[in-house]
C-alpha cells in the first residue's frame, strides 16, 4: 500500500504544471540515517540485510510522502491526525474485545490484577488488535495516547468526547497487560505535567498521594502473590546476556555491528544450551537499545539515538517557542518520543519497520512548516 502511494505520489509530481519543496530541516538527519541503515544493510551477515533496509527507508518515504501531500494541500494536518486517532481507537477497540472474549487473542497468562485483589479471575487474555504481538499493540497505544494528551488539554474544545476517547486508548493498553508500555505512558504524562502545568508541583503531590494510597497498597499485595512470577524481568536480564555476548564478541561487531536482520544469525548460538530451539524466537532482544547497537555497532546506534534524542529536545523547543497548534503538536511528539524512550528498556517493537513508519508520519505532520509551498 505505501509503495502504491508512493508511486500515486510521484506520478502526480511528474504532472504537475508547478514544483513543490520538499526541503525540511531534517533533510540532513534523514540522509545520514539512510546512508547508515543501508551500510547496516548491506553488509548484514543476514541474507535479509537489504530487506531490512528497504522496509527502514519505507518510514523515509512517509515523511516525504506527508510532506508532500500537506503542501500540495491535497490533505490537512487535522485530517491525518484524524485518521491516526481513528486507527489508534480501532486498535484499542479490538484489542479490547479480544482481551474480554478471548477471540482473536493467541495468548493467556495469569496477569489480571482485579483477579488477584478478588474482584475476578487472574487468567486473562492479552489483547494484541492487528499486531503481531500484545506488546506490540500496547506500545503503540500507549504512543499515541502519550501524542494526544497535549491536545486533549490545549486544542479540544469538546473535551467529554475526547475524554471517553482517551478512555478507550487507555482500555486498550490496560487490556494487553503490557507493563512497559503503561510505564512508557506514565513517564510521558509525568513529562507533560512538569513542562506545561505551571501548577505541576501542586500535580506532583497529588499524584504522590495516589501513588501511597491508591497504587502503592495494590502493589504490596500483588507482591505476596504469584503475580510476581510473571513480571520476567529477572529472565530480562538473563535475556540480554544473550545480544551482550554477540555485540562483545569481537570489535567489528562491537564498533560497526552484525547487520540487519542479523540477530538470529548471530545471536541465537550464545543462548543457553537448556533452551529447546522451538522457544529461541522468546529470546530475542527484549531491549531496543541492545537490538540497535547489536546491528548498528556503537557508531551506527550512537547516529540513530542521537537523531531521536535530538527530537526529543527540537521539539520541546518548538513548544517553547511556537504558539497555536504547531507549539501543542511539538510537546505531543516529544510525549511520544519518552514513551518511545522508556518503553525501549524492555522491548525491542520501536526496532520494528512499522514503528519508524509511523513515528516518521507523525514527524512529517510537524517538519512540514518549513518551506511552504511554493510556485
Amino acid at each position: 500500500v505505501l509503495l502504491f502511494t508512493f508511486l500515486v505520489c510521484l506520478g502526480h509530481m511528474v504532472l504537475r504544471s508547478h514544483r513543490v519543496s520538499l526541503k525540511t530541516s531534517l533533510d540532513g538527519w534523514i540522509f545520514l540515517l539512510t546512508v547508515t541503515f543501508f551500510l547496516a544493510g548491506f553488509f548484514s551477515e543476514s541474507d535479509t540485510g537489504m530487506l531490512g533496509f528497504f522496509k527502514v527507508f519505507e518510514a523515509f518515504i512517509m515523511y516525504y510522502m506527508t510532506v508532500y501531500l500537506i503542501r500540495t494541500r491535497q490533505i490537512t494536518r487535522s485530517l491525518a491526525l484524524k485518521v491516526v486517532l481513528f486507527t489508534a481507537l480501532s486498535q484499542a477497540a479490538l484489542g479490547s474485545f479480544q482481551s474480554f472474549t478471548g477471540i482473536g487473542s493467541d495468548f493467556q497468562s495469569a496477569r489480571g490484577y482485579l483477579g488477584y485483589l478478588g474482584l475476578g479471575s487472574n487468567i486473562v487474555w492479552h489483547g494484541r488488535g492487528t499486531t503481531w504481538h500484545f506488546n506490540s499493540l500496547g506500545n503503540y497505544l500507549a504512543t499515541n495516547a502519550a501524542a494526544f494528551l497535549p491536545i486533549y488539554v490545549f486544542c479540544v474544545k469538546r473535551k467529554k468526547q475526547a475524554f471517553w476517547m482517551l478512555c478507550i486508548l487507555l482500555t486498550g493498553i490496560i487490556t494487553t497487560y503490557s507493563r512497559g508500555s503503561l510505564l512508557g505512558l506514565s513517564a510521558a504524562a509525568l513529562f507533560f505535567l512538569g513542562v506545561s502545568q505551571p501548577t505541576f508541583k501542586r500535580s506532583l503531590i497529588f499524584m504522590l498521594a495516589f501513588v501511597c494510597f491508591a497504587i502503592l497498597p495494590s502493589v504490596l499485595t500483588l507482591s505476596s502473590t504469584s503475580y510476581v512470577e510473571t513480571v520476567g524481568y529477572s529472565e530480562r536480564l538473563i535475556i540480554w546476556q544473550v545480544p551482550i555476548a554477540a555485540i562483545t564478541s569481537s570489535a567489528k561487531s562491537y564498533w560497526l555491528g552484525s547487520g540487519l536482520n542479523s540477530y538470529a544469525v548471530v545471536a541465537w548460538p550464545y543462548i543457553p544450551a537448556w533452551v529447546p530451539s522451538d522457544q529461541f524466537r522468546n529470546w530475542f532482544a527484549h531491549n531496543f537499545y541492545l537490538l540497535t547497537v547489536l546491528e548498528m555497532g556503537v557508531i551506527g546506534a550512537a547516529v540513530l539515538f542521537s537523531f531521536m534524542l535530538f527530537i526529543w529536545i527540537d521539539t520541546w523547543r518548538k513548544f517553547k517557542r511556537w504558539h497555536g497548534f504547531y507549539g501543542i503538536y511539538s510537546l505531543s511528539l516529544s510525549a511520544a518520543m519518552m514513551t518511545v524512550f522508556f518503553v525501549s528498556i524492555f522491548d525491542h517493537t520501536f526496532g520494528s519497520p512499522h514503528f519508524k513508519v509511523f513515528l516518521f508520519l507523525l514527524l512529517g505532520l510537524l517538519y512540514v512548516k518549513r518551506n511552504p509551498l511554493r510556485s
